[in-house]
């Protein structure tokens, strides 16, 4: 079975003790990939103090950590720079995956991309995928895997940078994560986005979802936006092609709290 654990309130403090819970990574690099689709504040994006935690977490750890997004609608720098992310530097690296080196690897049992632009920044790498909890007008959620599709070379063009991906978009993020593998999701729910992805309208949740599998992190997190896992396309797909556990009665969930640890 599968594992998920929800922090309910608002203390990043304890986002350190349940990462201590979990298989510290093998690589010795490790790699944030935050949801900065543009430079609008949280929770069109990923708000800056979560990314540090993370950040600092493992560096203090001795792990080589950098931050990396390749921004759909906007200069990922300028994202970077207006979000706060720039004071990010003394624990990580800050990559722009849109001018990123690259090799290019190919899958024939892929759904839509038999060829894939693979980033050298994430190559062996220990891939951290720090979404928020958000809905998408397009996809129902974006979540741990939609966030993978900013993760990719960019094209050449002002905004609409991953819009290749969009020809099959649910096949495409699914052969994202196929190809990159990430290891571990961390839903920032806090302060959900309602409404659309761009420019998203704020919900009060406090909860953050922990998961190393990050089908089922985001099964949980499309079930607190009150849609049914199965119901969002590219979740459905990456169960049934064995990416992780959909099925929330094959998911073991625990709630942690300030106060105490339980299990749902």
């Amino acid at each position: 079975m599968s594992r998920v654990v929800i922090i309910k309130g608002r203390d990043l403090r304890i986002v350190e003790k349940v990462l201590d819970e979990f298989q510290n990574p093998k690589e010795k690099r490790v790699v944030i990939k935050p949801n900065l689709v543009n430079s609008s504040p949280p929770p069109t994006t990923t708000p800056v103090d979560i990314v540090e935690t993370l950040a600092k977490y493992y560096y203090e750890m001795g792990y080589d950590v950098f931050i990396a997004e390749g921004s759909g609608w906007c200069e990922t720098f300028e994202a970077y720079k207006r979000l706060g992310y720039l004071r990010l530097q003394r624990y990580a690296e800050l990559v722009d995956l849109n001018e990123d080196e690259f090799e290019v690897v190919r899958n024939e049992n892929a759904l839509f991309l038999k060829e894939f632009e693979f980033p050298l920044t994430l190559k062996n790498a220990y891939v951290i995928s720090v979404p928020v909890l958000k809905e998408h007008s397009i996809t129902g959620v974006t979540l741990s895997l939609k966030n993978m599709l900013g993760a990719t070379i960019g094209e050449k063009a002002r905004v609409a940078k991953k819009g290749r991906f969009h020809r099959s978009l649910n096949e495409s993020i699914v052969d994202v994560n196929t190809y990159i593998k990430p290891k571990m999701a961390v839903i920032d729910g806090r302060v959900a986005g309602i409404g659309g992805e761009l420019f998203s309208k704020p919900k009060v949740m406090n909860l953050i979802i922990i998961s190393n599998d990050l089908v089922a992190a985001d099964a949980i997190g499309a079930r607190y936006l009150s849609k049914n896992p199965f119901s969002i396309r590219h979740i459905k797909l990456a169960h049934e092609i064995g990416l992780g556990i959909a099925d929330l009665n094959r998911v073991e969930v625990y709630e942690v709290s300030e106060v105490h640890n339980k299990k749902q």
